[in-house]
């Protein structure tokens, strides 16, 4: 079973009150480790969230109640100035793919939750070759094969400079469709929580 997850970037850098720094490549933290660092990081806001797992420092959308929005939205405004009522691409972020409890892809560096357009893509693409999904850089691209969708590892080349991609997992189309729409429909009420919240604040 595959799942896919709405996910916000709550970087400590930015959602500290108090200097953040990395723990030194040579302590090897483990997860639990980071996620304590980074729970005390973000609580300096006071801020209460739980990750997508340990270690991490994306969150789901769905578990982000309105007290802990406010807070995030002080922040992100705090630091962007906007007219437009789409706030989608103000969160950093993006989707994040699971099967069977197991996480497959997630976003890497430079992608939004509006990036959900290029997920919406893929079922719009009538191309049986190598495309290129955006969730940032490593790239990842996909392939549709009999009813499937095909990914690729994880890789800092273009698909240009790519020969002989392998699939490393796939996943039903239909399954995926209905997920994507799934999260189409979170990212819209969570626009417009947004924008209630930020009438509030």
């Amino acid at each position: 079973m595959i799942q896919l997850f709405n996910v916000i970037e709550i970087n400590p850098f930015r959602y500290s009150k108090e200097e953040y720094e990395l723990p030194e490549l040579s302590d090897s933290p483990s997860s639990e480790a980071l996620h304590e660092r980074w729970q005390n990081a973000i609580a300096t806001l006071n801020l209460d969230l739980n990750p997508i797992k340990k270690g991490s420092y994306f969150v789901d959308i769905e578990t982000v109640d309105d007290e802990n929005l406010k807070i995030i939205l002080k922040v992100v405004f705090n630091d962007i100035e906007t007219e437009d009522e789409d706030y989608l691409m103000l969160f950093n972020g993006g989707l994040i793919l699971k099967k069977d409890d197991e996480i497959l892809l997630e976003p890497t560096c430079c992608v939004d939750l509006a990036d959900l357009k290029d997920w919406e893509y893929i079922f719009e693409n009538d191309s049986l070759e190598w495309s290129q999904l955006w969730i940032g850089h490593p790239y990842v691209f996909y392939r549709k094969n009999k009813g499937k969708i095909e990914f690729s590892e994880y890789t800092e080349l273009m698909l240009s400079e790519l020969e002989n991609i392998q699939p490393v997992f796939e996943v039903d189309e239909s399954e995926l469709k209905t997920e994507v729409n799934k999260m189409k429909t979170q990212q819209i009420n969570f626009n417009h929580r947004v924008i209630e919240l930020l009438k509030e604040i």
